[in-house]
Order: structure tokens, then sequence, then C-alpha cells
């Protein structure tokens, strides 16, 4: 009996110190804090590090006085660093009513989509010289109405300062289809970012708009609100993030949370 408690003890005493060399070494390795696509609207400008894999998710409603709200989850995305310039991307989404991008749904409506693609490093800071990436992504529905599969290209640049702040701005065309209707969708962005209290809390506010091209009903649409993140550890972040609509177009509000692990 006390050789296997001690048997026992042992086994522990050695996961425990993998688990704990493990932790350091991943800690250690790690060049820079996790920064995750979807802490905000505006994507990072910077690839995921080779050898490391960042998962995310996040769950966002859309309050609309005019129609039906929407639920947007769980808006998976794994980036894969393959290599110093070159990022790897997968992901799941399932919207139930009103989507974020796009024309607007009949109530009830529900689609499921994935998500795939690459993020292309195309240039790192360097005094004046930003961070940037360009961003090639599919979306093919795996449920609801639509086969249609859309395609999209976002260019992201962004610069950071020593104290922690930031300044991100994108672009993203999308070329999407409504039943026989094809159409673009073009989408601005900024943000500014900076550190509150700590270097684990971070504030920024951010502007976006939708704005659709050769559609036979065009839409545009506003947002502008504040966002939150927290690093639990240098790996792990969650946040939360609000928007106003700002004309007649746009939801009247949007709520979004989640999270990003990195390993």
């Amino acid at each position: 009996m006390a050789k296997a408690l001690s048997r026992w003890q042992g086994n522990v005493g050695c996961l425990a110190a993998f688990v704990w060399c493990f932790i350091g070494t991943t800690w250690l390795r790690a060049q820079e804090e996790i920064e995750t696509d979807r802490d905000s609207f505006t994507r990072s400008p910077r690839v995921v590090e080779r050898g490391w894999t960042v998962m995310e998710g996040s769950y966002t409603i859309l309050t609309n006085s005019g129609g039906p709200n929407g639920y947007i989850y769980p808006d998976f995305l794994a980036r894969v660093g393959a290599n110093d310039w070159l990022e790897l991307r997968i992901g799941w989404n399932y919207e139930d009513g009103k989507s974020l991008t796009g024309p607007a749904v009949e109530e009830g409506e529900e689609e499921g989509i994935i998500n795939y693609g690459a993020k292309l490093l195309l240039t790192k800071a360097s005094g004046w010289l930003p961070d940037s990436s360009l961003i090639l992504t599919g979306y093919s529905p795996t449920s609801g109405p639509s086969n249609d599969t859309d395609f999209s290209l976002e260019y992201a640049v962004g610069w950071k300062a020593e104290r922690g702040y930031e300044f991100d701005m994108g672009l993203r065309w999308i070329a999407l289809a409504e039943e026989e209707d094809h159409f673009q969708e073009w989408a601005p962005s900024a943000v500014f970012k900076m550190p509150v209290f700590s270097d684990r809390l971070n504030a920024h506010v951010e502007y976006f708009s939708l704005n659709s091209v050769q559609r036979e009903d065009d839409y545009g649409r506003a947002y502008a609100g504040p966002g939150i993140h927290y690093l639990l550890t240098r790996n792990m972040e969650i946040g939360t993030r609000v928007f106003w609509g700002m004309n007649r177009d746009a939801a009247d509000f949007i709520a979004n949370a989640g999270l990003g692990i990195r390993f």
C-alpha cells in the first residue's frame, strides 16, 4: 500500500513538473502578448508567429427596432502561423436572424457558414513604416437557404507606440450574392487602442461602415462604439465591445463578447 501510494505521488509529481515546464516554456517562447482578430472589427495587421496557433470565439447580439434581432455565434476562428509571413485560417459561424454584413434577412432565417483563407504579412513596423497585411477569405454555407460561396479581400495597416497606444485601419471588400442579385460590399474601419490602469487592460474606440455597391437596393450602415479586453495571461484574453448604429440602415445596437487562446 505504501509502495503504491509512493508510486502515485511520484506520477503526480512528474505530471505537475511536466505541466509547469510546458507552461513556463510557452510563456517564455512568446515574443509578445496574444493579439486576436476578434478584439475589434478592424483586423490585426500582424500575423500569428511561426509555430503558434490562436483560437478565437465570440457571441454577438444585434438589436433592431425595425426588424428581427440577430445572434451570431460561436464565431470560431483558428489561426496557424505557418512561417514568418503567412498565417493559415479556418473557422465556422452560425447566424440566426440579422447578419452584421451582407443583406438584411427575414425573421427566423438561419445559416451556418465555414470560412477559410490566409493572411499574408506585407510589411513589418520600422520607424514610420507600419505593420500591414492582406487577408483572403472564402465563405461557404454549411446550412441554410443559400448555396452561394462568397469571397473577401482585406487590407489591414497599423502603428504601435512604445507606451502601448495603437492605431489600426482596415478596408474590406466582399463579393456577395442574394438569390439572383450579385453585388459587392466595401467596409472601411479605424480603431484607436490604449492601455488603461495597467498593461493587462486595454480600451479602444472604433468606427466602421458597410456599404453595398451594384445591389438592387443598396444600403449603407455606419457604427461606432467602445470596447475593452483583458489579458488573463500572455496567451489568453477576454474582451467585449459595443456599437451603436449611426444611420437608418444600421442595426440599433450591437454587443459582442469573446475570448482568444494561444498555444
